[in-house]
């Protein structure tokens, strides 16, 4: 039986390894799943961490102000790797390709120049490609349990009853990926021997403008939704006040260019969920989450 560890987690068997112990045990409360917190920065805890395991995955996601760590935990992640014989599956995001230069995004796209965010990014990616690890780039995720991310972040507007905030033009198109059809694709990348050693660009639901998402949103919550485009000038003016927003500002101008995945066949024709779907079940999430949070604070 394979035993897999998700680094950053916050059938076989699977050991989830992420820095809060408190966390870990409320999003993981199964016996069947294996808990370690464990300080990635680390290297010789990172090891021990990961010693005994056949597959790991990288699912780290640090905050604006820790971005420069990213290389520093793939060093010790692909340290762990060439001694225990593991191989690992790393769960990135597209930044690796910015500046973007055409619409499509493909692995043969530019990987060159852009502010610090991306180039930290891109160093812990050729770090672990170069260990062995198949680099995963998905375009953002929304759903269930998703923190941050631009679509993640509108649906909690509306779901509070807020005007939403969009990055860019309402009407331009990107590409999202409901959480659970990322989580399917990473285990069926970490099944492919040939998917490792290579940086793969997966899709998701298709294009999808701001106006269509909340269009969709509206109809969930049975109301209509205002919608505000932010540019810019708007964000460097928050960013004023807001430390977390200046340091988006070294990606934003990305973030609001129309964005499709042209990509090669590895998993061959995927059933991805539908934004219909995705966002209905995003905002029945929300809503649950906060009248937990209201019950909560009345008790």
């Amino acid at each position: 039986m394979m035993k897999i560890a998700v680094v950053g987690a916050t059938g076989p068997s699977v050991r989830v390894i992420a820095r809060s112990a408190d966390r870990l045990a409320r999003l993981f409360p199964e016996a069947a799943v294996e808990k370690q917190s464990v300080d990635v920065l680390d290297a010789d805890a990172t090891l021990r961490a990961i010693e005994g395991c056949d597959l790991v995955y990288d699912c780290i996601g640090l905050p604006g102000d820790q971005m420069h760590l990213h290389p520093v935990t793939a060093r010790n992640i692909a340290g762990a790797l060439r001694h225990s014989k593991a191989r690992c599956v790393q769960v990135s995001s597209y930044w690796a390709y910015y500046p973007q230069v055409q619409t499509e995004m493909n692995e043969s796209h530019s990987r060159s120049g852009g502010p610090p965010w991306v180039r930290y990014r891109r160093e812990a990616e050729d770090v672990l490609c170069e260990a062995g690890a198949a680099i995963l780039h998905l375009p953002d995720f929304y759903g269930p349990h998703v923190h941050v991310s631009t679509l993640q972040n509108a649906l909690n507007e509306a779901a509070s009853g807020k005007t939403v905030n969009w990055l860019g033009r309402a009407d331009v198109q990107r590409e999202y990926v409901y959480v659970s059809d990322a989580m399917r694709i990473a285990v069926e990348i970490g099944a492919r021997v040939e998917a490792f050693g290579e940086h793969w660009c997966l899709p998701g639901s298709g294009p999808l403008s701001g106006r269509q998402a909340m269009d969709i949103a509206g109809r969930h919550l049975g109301r209509q939704i205002k919608l505000r485009s932010a540019g810019m000038m708007t964000l460097r003016i928050v960013g004023l006040f807001n430390k977390d927003l200046r340091g988006l500002l070294q990606v934003a101008r990305d973030y609001m260019k129309p964005v499709r995945y042209d990509v090669r066949k590895l998993l061959g024709s995927q059933q991805i969920n539908s934004y219909e779907f995705g966002i209905d079940q995003t905002l029945a999430w929300i809503a649950s989450t906060l009248r937990s949070r209201s019950a909560a604070a009345t008790s």
